[in-house]
């Protein structure tokens, strides 16, 4: 990959959004599914946590949902990168692949012309050697 400094073109494909925004959500409701289930826990075990205000409560789950969905998001995102290098380093084997094919198709079609050539050489050779009833 080329260093930044040289990527003129720094646009994200159209998907990418749409991508990171599915992971985001994923992740928000992952962390948030299980910040409740904290939530629930420790209300009803820890009196300190009974005691905060409802604003921190809030701030903790908001907190943990933001954090899961930025997990997410990044996770989908760099899957997605990976995804598309695998994809253009197989198009790339792909290319490689049919210019050898086609190299060998060459070299084997100008062998044959060539052998023809040689054939078709020997038998004029050939039928220039041999004596005809003139020449007897």
């Amino acid at each position: 990959m080329p260093p930044p400094s040289t990527i003129r073109d720094i646009t994200p494909p159209e998907t990418l959004s749409t991508i990171a925004g599915q992971g985001f959500a994923s992740g928000v409701l992952r962390f948030g599914t299980i910040s409740f289930l904290a939530h629930l826990l420790l209300n009803a075990r820890h009196p300190v946590y009974r005691n905060l205000t409802i604003q921190f409560k809030v701030f903790i789950q908001i907190s943990s949902m933001t954090l899961g969905g930025c997990i997410f998001a990044e996770k989908r995102v760099s899957e997605f990168n990976d995804s598309v290098r695998r994809r253009n380093r197989a198009l790339d084997r792909s290319r490689r692949a049919w210019g050898e094919e086609q190299e060998i198709r060459a070299m084997a079609q100008a062998r044959k012309e060539r052998e023809a050539a040689a054939a078709t050489a020997a038998a004029d050779a050939g039928a220039a050697a041999k004596p005809t009833a003139d020449n007897k």
